[in-house]
């Protein structure tokens, strides 16, 4: 009987034990599950900062108009400047010069949108083309050193 009532006190004895420790195996894997999840939100976070600046970087520069022609040729300008841009690096000569029919286009718009601009579209026109007018600038000056 000694022993038997020794063995049951054993199997109760070792069963706390294991449960003990299955809780604290329990407990350790949440403790890890929620380490692993705080790290994946701030990387998602920081993913979500990184693509907000590519995005910001992107549209940099593009000033928005409350004219929609207005906007609608500086999105064209913007095409003209990176076809320009591809013609410049590709020394294409013969394609620089099917450009400059877009570019006459573009300019003669560029007359009849300056003429309707009013209040801080005026500022925003202003420094945008300036801000283009730079970019064409050096654009040029890589091509005439490239030849």
């Amino acid at each position: 009987m000694k022993k038997l009532v020794l063995g049951a006190m054993a199997l109760m004895f070792l069963a706390t034990i294991s449960c003990k420790q299955a809780a604290d195996k329990a407990k350790d894997a949440a403790d890890t599950a929620e380490e692993a999840i705080e790290e994946t939100a701030d990387k998602a976070q920081e993913a979500v900062q990184e693509v907000a600046e590519k995005v910001e970087t992107a549209v940099d520069g593009i000033p928005s108009f409350s004219d929609p022609a207005i906007t609608q040729y500086v999105t064209n300008y913007e095409a003209y400047i990176a076809e320009y841009t591809k013609i410049v690096e590709s020394k294409d000569m013969a394609a620089f010069a099917g450009l400059s029919e877009t570019g006459q286009k573009l300019a003669a718009q560029a007359q009849e949108i300056s003429g309707k601009l009013t209040g801080d579209d005026a500022q925003k026109w202003t420094d945008y083309m300036t801000a283009s007018a730079e970019k064409m600038q050096k654009l040029a000056q890589s091509m005439t050193q490239q030849q």
